[in-house]
């Protein structure tokens, strides 16, 4: 996989990760955290009014009740609907945290009044005793989270506009400050693996020469045959053929074990050479050489030491710029 590819990969999967956390959790998180402390901040008839209206909406409706005070926090409505009688009490405040005894009360107050069931309503939270009593006392809990879906469609236009857009434009702020992290990890991610995900290509068969073969005797031209020698007349003995004499540098026969200590003699001279930081052989045919000068000062360099060893003279070399470059990697081959 080239490294620019790798990169984009890096980028598009953090950053479709965080757009998604972003704008499906923590949109939802600040718009209720807002919408929370606006009704935290109602009074209390108008608090009362929106749950009773959500109750509404639930096919719940008010039977009004004698002497109720209708300015106080912890005041309760009777409900009725759906052939059945429920309680409804309200803890307008967002400091509210509910205790088992206050749902214990609250499960007084509704066998008093002789109804099916209740539902407590709060802008606070109920504890982990609270919530065990009220499923045991068949009370429904609307508390903190749950309560501004509920109350949202009621919320006065301008107000639920307002928190709405506070939320979105806080969001789309932060998936903008997300995509510019994601494109820079993706792009520090591509230099720091060049090498690694270069491609690797299919070993370079080394040309074998041939022996040359005895030229055919023409067309239509009969073998001529050795004249034998004459009785009494002694011949000289025939010299034996010359057999070609190996180039410089290549042995009879290079074994693997030979080409292998080619190959960490090249890597450490090339360790040492001016100009280049190392060489490093990714596969037995691909030599990786990292430069730090121009790449036409380095390539007869590192050909210098490639055509010392005849058997590793076709190496495909990878020529891997400095860091902080904008140059492209590039394969090429030594020169014959």
């Amino acid at each position: 996989m080239p490294a620019w590819l790798f990169g984009s990969v890096i980028t598009l999967l953090v950053g479709a990760v965080t757009t998604a956390y972003l704008w499906l959790v923590r949109r939802r998180d600040d718009e209720t955290a807002a919408g929370l402390l606006a009704l935290a901040g109602m009074r209390w008839r108008d608090f009362s009014r929106l749950i009773l209206e959500a109750m509404e909406l639930r096919g719940l409706g008010r039977i009004p009740i004698a002497n109720e005070d209708s300015q106080e926090h912890g005041s309760s409505f009777l409900l009725s609907g759906q052939g059945r009688q429920l309680l409804l009490a309200c803890k307008h405040g967002s400091a509210y945290r509910i205790g088992s005894a206050a749902v214990d009360e609250f499960a007084s107050e509704i066998r008093l009044r002789g109804v099916q069931g209740g539902i407590l309503v709060t802008e606070g939270v109920l504890d982990k005793g609270g919530v065990e009593k009220a499923g045991r006392y068949n009370i429904e809990v609307i508390d903190g989270p749950l309560l501004w879906p509920t109350v949202k469609p009621m919320v006065e236009g301008n107000l639920q506009r307002r928190i709405v857009g506070n939320a979105s434009s806080r969001a789309r702020r932060h998936i903008g400050i997300a995509w510019l992290g994601a494109f820079t990890l993706g792009l520090a991610s591509a230099l720091a693996f060049p090498g690694v995900l270069a491609p690797e290509s299919a070993p370079v068969p080394t040309p074998v020469s041939a022996a040359p073969a005895a030229p055919a005797a023409e067309a239509g031209e009969p073998a001529i045959a050795p004249a034998a020698p004459a009785p009494g007349i002694a011949t000289a003995p025939k010299p034996a053929p010359a057999t070609a004499a190996p180039a410089a540098g290549v042995t009879a026969a290079t074994t693997e074990a030979d080409t292998e200590k080619h190959r960490a003699e090249i890597s450490r001279k090339l360790s040492k050479t001016p100009g280049i930081s190392r060489g490093v052989w990714i596969s037995r045919s691909t030599l990786a050489v990292d430069r730090i000068v121009p790449e036409q000062e380095a390539w007869p360099l590192v050909c210098s030491q490639l055509k010392a060893y005849p058997d590793l003279e076709l190496t495909r070399v990878q020529m891997n710029p400095p860091q902080g470059s904008t140059d492209q990697v590039r394969w090429r081959q030594c020169p014959l």
